[in-house]
């Protein structure tokens, strides 16, 4: 269930106008959307006012985040254009590095990945498909170092052995990927 509340959404500049209440959520948080929105998502049971402090306790963020939204955008909207022949190229360039890396990991992981595909996403650098151990990459990640490719493999190989975000998650992040921590707040800074 989504609906307004008026009040962040005044003291934010709109950019935080929707709150979803999950039956299943446990705790309060606040997302990064594509738009430069911000969803708050909380539980069921959570009451209008503590939702609302927790939003205005998170203003910096909140604006920090909007601020670093609107830079990437305007660089976005300078770039050209690829053509459908150069985002070919660049798709088979990507596949056979993530295949190698792939290749790599299985054996350290003892995991087996069914098969990869490139494609063009706005909101994630990868994500994998625990039940058929299907990996996506984003061809953004072309224009990333290595270590960017190859933290995001491993970050969704991982998933292949644990499927949440949880510490059990992270430890094997951890294991397989020592500098995953600063590879992963470098890529969240640059957005999509």
């Amino acid at each position: 269930m989504q609906y307004e509340t008026k009040n962040v959404s005044d003291r934010v500049g709109g950019h935080c106008d929707h709150r979803d209440k999950k039956t299943h959520q446990k705790h309060v948080s606040a997302h990064q959307k594509e738009d430069g929105m911000v969803l708050i998502s909380a539980p069921y049971q959570m009451s209008d006012l503590r939702i609302r402090r927790f939003a205005e306790e998170r203003l910096p963020w909140i604006r920090e985040y909007q601020e670093k939204y609107k830079e990437l955008k305007q660089q976005k909207d300078l770039r050209p254009a690829l053509s459908e022949a150069e985002i070919r190229r660049r798709k088979v360039l990507l596949k056979a590095a993530v295949e190698k890396l792939i290749q790599k990991y299985e054996q350290l992981m003892r995991v087996q990945v069914s098969g990869v595909t490139i494609r063009q996403m706005k909101t994630r650098w990868g994500s994998c498909n625990v039940k058929t151990h299907h990996i996506n990459i984003n061809l953004a990640l072309y224009e990333k170092g290595p270590e960017c490719l190859e933290y995001v493999v491993v970050h969704e190989m991982c998933h292949i052995l644990e499927a949440s975000h949880n510490k059990i998650f992270w430890g094997y992040v951890a294991q397989y990927f020592p500098d995953g921590k600063n590879v992963r707040a470098r890529l969240n800074e640059e957005g999509v």
